[in-house]
């Protein structure tokens, strides 16, 4: 009988009361309010810092490549006006089989087809004919050195230089005039 008063009694009080629900949803609630408005913020700066870190990491794949297969590996920009609410420009990398025309033919290999993420823009290259790209001694190609930028809708631009060495140095900026 004992057991049997204890088994029923303590069942009862398992569980939470109406009262700790609504107060633990009333909490979530007053945090989801103050968190969603600085994701909401935070977002289109990650995809512009994001977008920006996969350029570099491309420029590093195409430099592998051309190492790899002993051929120039070209990186051809295709940049377009800021759109403040979309997505513009793209990259495209190649393995060049006619190294001294620097443009993407039929059959060549696409090593990377890259087009810029909701809210960033790829607008502007100070390459020549906006291409670029790596020999098979990991040097640019035909010496060609620039840079190229990118921003967001919340005024963050990035830039990514060339060096003769090969080396893509990545700088931030608030206003697209001043680099660090």
């Amino acid at each position: 009988m004992h057991n049997l008063y204890c088994k029923t009694r303590c069942h009862r009080k398992a569980g939470f009361t109406m009262v700790e629900l609504m107060i633990v949803i009333a909490v979530i609630a007053i945090l989801s309010a103050i968190a969603v408005p600085n994701i909401i913020n935070w977002l289109p700066n990650y995809r512009a810092k994001a977008a920006a870190r996969d350029m570099i990491s491309n420029f590093q794949k195409a430099k592998m490549e051309a190492v790899k297969r002993n051929t120039d590996v070209v990186i051809q920009f295709t940049p377009g006006a800021y759109a403040a609410n979309g997505q513009v420009g793209s990259y495209r990398i190649f393995a060049d089989d006619n190294p001294a025309n620097g443009a993407f033919d039929a059959g060549e290999l696409v090593l990377a087809q890259v087009n810029m993420p909701k809210n960033v823009s790829l607008y502007t290259t100070s390459f020549v004919g906006d291409t670029t790209g790596y020999n098979s001694r990991s040097l640019p190609w035909k010496s060609r050195l620039g840079s190229v930028e990118i921003r967001n809708n919340k005024s963050r631009y990035y830039m990514a230089s060339l060096s003769f060495a090969g080396h893509v140095r990545l700088q931030m900026s608030s206003d697209g005039i001043a680099w660090n």
